[in-house]
């Protein structure tokens, strides 16, 4: 009866679930959220060891989490994602010669990089040669130690350091034939992070990591308008994308909004003009940031996509939380890579 929690460190906020997982079934047991001082993270790249170790004490001791093993999840700039076809070999060989095979094709010096990867599917080519075809994920070894000094600092156990996008591609959609053809595109819409995913029935095919998000626009109003970050925050959710009011504030923030769009649609783009790209048929918005008013809609009018919401408690039995109901629904969208962290430890 494994009982696993994933710490989630965000760059507005350190956000923990934990999960049990009993004869197959997994039980949400507890949820919390403690807000970062500014710049404590900065585009997810931790600047402030101590300001996030703290806040980690604070939501242990706040939300009387049980357990000191976490696992913890990683996404930033200094991560790198990438698409490859290797020679064929056993995944134990694999891993033993992963440094030599792909030292220049990631832009990090191979004895800086922690990696791993995902094995897509194997093929064979026209000569009748074996291959692995694999998604690299390479990152730098500083900023990876300064996730795992954070959870020693807080007196945690790290037990698993995973992919964001893995993690939220986990919560959202865990493997299992799918009645529609076609693949799924996941989208995590974070403070300064972005996580976009597509997958098929749960293997992922492409991911991409975006260093936007949600703070961008508060800060072209703070820094526009001079506004607090509470009243910008007050303004994205009374304009939202595409209000036509002629406020300066609902043109920043549709401006913004619109760039954000762009670049998630430049990465799609980039995708289906892949030679093994899957059509797509649905997109799921999920992440604090993608509850700004309008997204949705722009997105499926730019994409030409069905959106739906994310729901990363849907397949989970919801325990004795603490929390609200009303308040746990709202809640949602902030959870999906602490809940998939939780739920990839237990497996």
């Amino acid at each position: 009866m494994p009982t696993t929690i994933g710490l989630d460190i965000g760059s507005s906020a350190v956000r923990a679930a934990q999960v049990k997982v009993q004869r197959g079934a997994a039980t949400l047991e507890r949820i919390g959220q403690v807000p970062l001082p500014k710049g404590a993270v900065r585009d997810g790249e931790i600047q402030d060891l101590d300001a996030v170790a703290d806040a980690v004490r604070t939501l242990w001791a706040e939300r009387s989490f049980k357990g000191k093993k976490v696992a913890m999840g990683v996404a930033n700039q200094q991560v790198v994602v990438r698409q490859m076809d290797l020679p064929y070999m056993p995944e134990e060989e694999m891993r033993k010669s992963l440094h030599f095979q792909v030292a220049d094709a990631i832009p990090i010096p191979i004895d800086h990089a922690v990696l791993d990867f995902h094995t897509l599917e194997h093929f064979e080519n026209s000569e009748g040669e074996r291959f692995s075809r694999i998604l690299l994920v390479a990152a730098q070894r500083d900023m990876v130690d300064g996730i795992i000094d954070v959870a020693h600092k807080a007196k945690l156990e790290p037990m698993m350091l995973d992919l964001d996008a893995f993690s939220v591609l986990r919560c959202l959609a865990p493997e299992r034939v799918l009645d529609e053809t076609g693949g799924e595109l996941l989208v995590d819409v974070g403070s300064s992070v972005t996580n976009i995913v597509v997958h098929e029935n749960g293997s992922p095919r492409f991911v991409r990591i975006l260093m936007m998000g949600g703070g961008q626009i508060t800060e072209a109003l703070t820094g526009g308008l001079g506004m607090s970050a509470e009243e910008a925050e007050r303004a994205k959710a009374t304009y939202g994308i595409g209000n036509q009011s002629g406020e300066e504030a609902a043109r920043i923030i549709t401006e913004r909004g619109s760039r954000f769009i762009d670049e998630i649609r430049g990465s799609i783009d980039y995708y289906t003009a892949q030679a093994d790209a899957i059509p797509l048929r649905r997109l799921v918005v999920t992440g604090g940031a993608s509850q700004l008013p309008g997204l949705t809609e722009r997105l499926s009018e730019t994409l030409r996509l069905e959106v739906t919401e994310g729901q990363p408690m849907r397949d989970l039995q919801v325990g004795d939380v603490g929390v609200e109901e009303e308040d746990l629904l709202d809640a949602q969208p902030y959870l999906s890579v602490a809940i998939g962290l939780a739920i990839g430890a237990a497996e």
